[in-house]
Protein backbone atom coordinates (compact mmCIF):
# COMPACT_ATOMS: atom_id res chain seq x y z
CA UNK A 1 0.00 0.00 0.00
CA UNK A 2 1.71 3.26 -0.95
CA UNK A 3 1.60 6.07 1.70
CA UNK A 4 -1.21 7.92 0.14
CA UNK A 5 -3.78 5.58 0.48
CA UNK A 6 -2.10 4.69 4.06
CA UNK A 7 -2.65 8.25 5.54
CA UNK A 8 -6.26 8.77 3.49
CA UNK A 9 -7.62 4.80 5.58
CA UNK A 10 -5.72 6.10 8.67
CA UNK A 11 -7.66 9.56 8.66
CA UNK A 12 -10.86 7.71 7.88
CA UNK A 13 -10.52 4.92 11.00
CA UNK A 14 -9.47 7.56 13.27
CA UNK A 15 -5.95 8.36 12.36
CA UNK A 16 -2.69 6.99 13.93
CA UNK A 17 -4.77 6.07 17.33
CA UNK A 18 -6.63 3.48 15.13
CA UNK A 19 -3.39 1.35 15.27
CA UNK A 20 -3.82 0.71 18.61
CA UNK A 21 -6.09 -1.75 19.61
CA UNK A 22 -4.87 -2.71 22.92
CA UNK A 23 -3.73 -5.88 24.71
CA UNK A 24 -4.81 -9.44 22.78
CA UNK A 25 -7.25 -9.94 25.61
CA UNK A 26 -9.56 -7.26 26.07
CA UNK A 27 -10.97 -8.58 28.92
CA UNK A 28 -7.49 -7.60 31.34
CA UNK A 29 -8.25 -6.46 34.49
CA UNK A 30 -5.80 -3.28 34.83
CA UNK A 31 -6.35 -3.45 38.57
CA UNK A 32 -4.87 -7.16 38.87
CA UNK A 33 -2.68 -7.18 36.32
CA UNK A 34 -0.62 -3.66 35.91
CA UNK A 35 -0.63 -2.26 39.12
CA UNK A 36 2.71 -3.39 41.14
CA UNK A 37 6.47 -3.21 40.61
CA UNK A 38 7.80 -2.71 36.79
CA UNK A 39 11.09 -1.97 35.50
CA UNK A 40 11.91 -0.49 32.44
CA UNK A 41 13.77 -2.15 29.73
CA UNK A 42 13.46 -0.63 26.74
CA UNK A 43 12.63 2.35 24.63
CA UNK A 44 12.03 3.55 21.29
CA UNK A 45 11.15 6.62 19.67
CA UNK A 46 9.99 8.21 15.98
CA UNK A 47 12.77 10.71 17.42
CA UNK A 48 15.86 9.90 18.33
CA UNK A 49 16.32 12.77 20.10
CA UNK A 50 13.94 12.00 22.29
CA UNK A 51 15.92 9.19 23.23
CA UNK A 52 19.22 10.83 24.68
CA UNK A 53 19.80 10.14 29.09
CA UNK A 54 18.42 13.57 29.88
CA UNK A 55 15.44 13.70 27.13
CA UNK A 56 12.36 14.79 28.89
CA UNK A 57 10.79 11.94 28.12
CA UNK A 58 13.36 9.46 29.49
CA UNK A 59 11.62 8.00 32.48
CA UNK A 60 12.68 5.11 34.71
CA UNK A 61 9.49 3.04 35.96
CA UNK A 62 9.21 1.82 38.74
CA UNK A 63 5.86 0.78 40.05
CA UNK A 64 2.65 1.20 38.49
CA UNK A 65 -0.73 2.29 40.49
CA UNK A 66 -4.07 1.65 38.99
CA UNK A 67 -7.53 3.35 40.17
CA UNK A 68 -11.17 3.87 38.97
CA UNK A 69 -10.45 6.74 37.04
CA UNK A 70 -6.20 7.13 36.98
CA UNK A 71 -2.99 5.11 35.84
CA UNK A 72 -0.09 6.48 38.19
CA UNK A 73 3.62 5.84 37.43
CA UNK A 74 5.88 6.36 39.90
CA UNK A 75 9.30 6.86 38.00
CA UNK A 76 12.76 8.18 37.83
CA UNK A 77 14.16 10.87 35.50
CA UNK A 78 17.47 12.33 35.53
CA UNK A 79 17.60 15.91 36.05
CA UNK A 80 21.19 17.33 35.67
CA UNK A 81 23.34 14.27 36.85
CA UNK A 82 20.41 14.00 39.75
CA UNK A 83 18.11 10.59 39.95
CA UNK A 84 14.66 12.52 40.87
CA UNK A 85 11.69 10.86 42.09
CA UNK A 86 8.38 11.52 40.19
CA UNK A 87 4.73 10.70 39.82
CA UNK A 88 2.86 11.09 37.03
CA UNK A 89 -0.93 10.81 36.92
CA UNK A 90 -3.13 10.12 33.51
CA UNK A 91 -6.79 9.75 33.31
CA UNK A 92 -8.42 7.29 31.76
CA UNK A 93 -10.64 7.65 29.10
CA UNK A 94 -14.05 6.29 28.13
CA UNK A 95 -11.84 3.89 25.33
CA UNK A 96 -10.36 1.00 27.70
CA UNK A 97 -6.53 0.69 28.10
CA UNK A 98 -6.33 4.60 26.84
CA UNK A 99 -5.10 7.34 28.83
CA UNK A 100 -4.59 10.96 28.50
CA UNK A 101 -1.81 12.68 30.32
CA UNK A 102 -0.73 16.45 30.60
CA UNK A 103 3.08 17.01 30.49
CA UNK A 104 5.26 17.98 27.88
CA UNK A 105 2.00 18.70 25.87
CA UNK A 106 -0.75 16.36 25.54
CA UNK A 107 -0.60 12.77 25.60
CA UNK A 108 -2.49 10.03 24.60
CA UNK A 109 -1.59 6.62 26.45
CA UNK A 110 -2.55 3.28 24.56
CA UNK A 111 -1.58 0.16 26.92
CA UNK A 112 -1.16 -1.73 23.82
CA UNK A 113 0.55 -5.73 24.97
CA UNK A 114 0.09 -7.17 28.33
CA UNK A 115 1.88 -10.32 29.86
CA UNK A 116 1.29 -9.67 33.42
CA UNK A 117 3.51 -11.29 34.82
CA UNK A 118 6.54 -10.52 32.56
CA UNK A 119 6.13 -7.24 30.44
CA UNK A 120 4.04 -4.11 29.28
CA UNK A 121 4.17 -2.18 26.23
CA UNK A 122 3.01 1.16 26.15
CA UNK A 123 2.96 3.87 23.31
CA UNK A 124 2.68 7.32 23.66
CA UNK A 125 1.53 9.79 21.45
CA UNK A 126 2.89 13.64 22.39
CA UNK A 127 1.44 16.45 21.32
CA UNK A 128 3.43 19.46 21.48
CA UNK A 129 4.54 22.70 19.74
CA UNK A 130 2.52 21.11 16.73
CA UNK A 131 4.28 18.20 16.19
CA UNK A 132 3.36 14.62 17.09
CA UNK A 133 5.94 12.33 18.17
CA UNK A 134 6.11 8.53 19.17
CA UNK A 135 7.56 7.16 22.41
CA UNK A 136 7.25 3.55 23.03
CA UNK A 137 7.69 1.80 26.60
CA UNK A 138 8.95 -1.45 27.50
CA UNK A 139 8.21 -2.53 30.89
CA UNK A 140 9.60 -6.07 32.57
CA UNK A 141 8.61 -7.51 35.85
CA UNK A 142 12.58 -8.41 36.26
CA UNK A 143 15.16 -5.61 35.54
CA UNK A 144 16.06 -7.39 32.53
CA UNK A 145 13.60 -8.46 29.59
CA UNK A 146 14.19 -11.70 28.00
CA UNK A 147 14.83 -12.28 24.22
CA UNK A 148 11.14 -13.14 22.96
CA UNK A 149 9.56 -10.13 25.26
CA UNK A 150 12.99 -8.02 23.47
CA UNK A 151 11.73 -9.49 20.41
CA UNK A 152 8.11 -8.16 20.78
CA UNK A 153 8.70 -5.17 21.36
CA UNK A 154 10.51 -4.91 18.42
CA UNK A 155 8.54 -6.04 16.38
CA UNK A 156 5.34 -3.76 17.62
CA UNK A 157 8.18 -0.86 17.04
CA UNK A 158 8.43 -1.54 13.58
CA UNK A 159 4.27 -2.00 13.38
CA UNK A 160 4.30 1.05 14.00
CA UNK A 161 6.99 2.56 11.90
CA UNK A 162 9.82 3.18 14.22
CA UNK A 163 13.42 2.50 12.98
CA UNK A 164 15.47 -0.34 15.07
CA UNK A 165 18.26 2.22 15.23
CA UNK A 166 15.44 4.10 17.24
CA UNK A 167 15.07 1.24 19.90
CA UNK A 168 17.52 1.41 23.22
CA UNK A 169 17.95 -1.24 25.65
CA UNK A 170 17.49 0.54 29.00
CA UNK A 171 19.05 -2.67 31.24
CA UNK A 172 22.61 -1.17 30.03
CA UNK A 173 22.21 2.12 31.25
CA UNK A 174 22.67 3.95 34.87
CA UNK A 175 21.17 1.19 37.26
CA UNK A 176 20.93 3.97 40.00
CA UNK A 177 17.78 4.88 37.95
CA UNK A 178 16.54 1.53 37.34
CA UNK A 179 17.13 0.35 41.55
Amino acid sequence: MNAPWLVLVLALLGGPHALHTGPRDPNIDENMQVNGDWFSTAQASDEPKLLWKDSHVMFFVRKIHVTLKTIEFHLYRRIQGMCVPIIMMANKTKKKFQYTLKYAGHNMIFLEEVDPSRFLIFCIHNHWHGKETVVVNLLSRTPTASCDVMQTFRNYCKSHGISPANIINLTQTDHRLRA
